[in-house]
């Protein structure tokens, strides 16, 4: 009868080693599949996902509006002249990126500020385009506190503005990382006096993290 009493002792002093040989074996399979989960997420954040700037391009420039006259009874100068810039926005990502209710555009007057405008806000979609108005008024009141300068560029037929438009924005790739990106365009721009058409545009366009 003592026979089976050991074989009793012996089947039951295995079990306890059979759990631990399978609880190893589990955590060794988990630990696996955490090291390739992170080797694929470091292959995504260095290729697919990898961040990079959005482009902008210059499409055209419009000034829009009433050409500058000066009457001399009363003394009066009317300006109305809105500047409009049309932008190609490409977002290279693989994920959208869009542009808050920050974005800004200011129109400066040999060095002053003469008008100032936001920009709507918008999404890009991953890998795509949009054209995005940049837009702003001359705004008189602060045009005319330096008035020599505009008199002689009226009396020149040749008027010169500065414009300056900031694109804050943002995208977020998977796992809920967000990036801020800015993208920011310089323009100047001359026109004509009696027919508002553009002489002279030049602009540079960045965009950074």
């Amino acid at each position: 009868m003592k026979e089976p009493d050991g074989l009793f002792l012996a089947s039951a002093g295995s079990k306890p080693h059979r759990q631990r040989r399978c609880r190893c074996s589990l955590f060794l399979c988990c630990l696996l599949v955490l090291i390739f989960l992170a080797v694929a997420a470091l292959v995504l954040a260095l290729t697919i996902f990898k961040i990079r700037n959005p482009s902008a391009a210059l499409v055209s420039v419009r000034v829009v509006g009433a050409s500058p006259h000066f009457s001399f009874l009363p003394p009066r100068v009317d300006i109305n002249v809105t500047l409009d810039l049309l932008v190609r926005l490409h977002n290279p990502n693989y994920v959208s990126f869009a542009h808050g209710s920050d974005g800004l555009i200011r129109l400066r007057y040999r060095g002053g500020q003469v008008g100032e405008a936001a920009v709507a806000p918008g999404r890009i979609p991953a890998r795509g385009t949009e054209m995005i108005h940049l837009a702003a008024a001359v705004e008189v009141d602060r045009i005319l506190t330096d008035l020599g300068p505009l008199l002689r560029d009226i009396a020149a037929g040749e008027v010169g503005l500065d414009a300056e438009a900031w694109l804050p924005g943002q995208v977020t790739v998977p796992w809920f990382v967000k990036f801020h990106v800015q993208a920011a365009i310089n323009c100047h721009v001359a026109f004509g006096v009696e027919d508002l058409r553009v002489r002279v545009q030049e602009c540079t366009h960045s965009a950074s993290l």
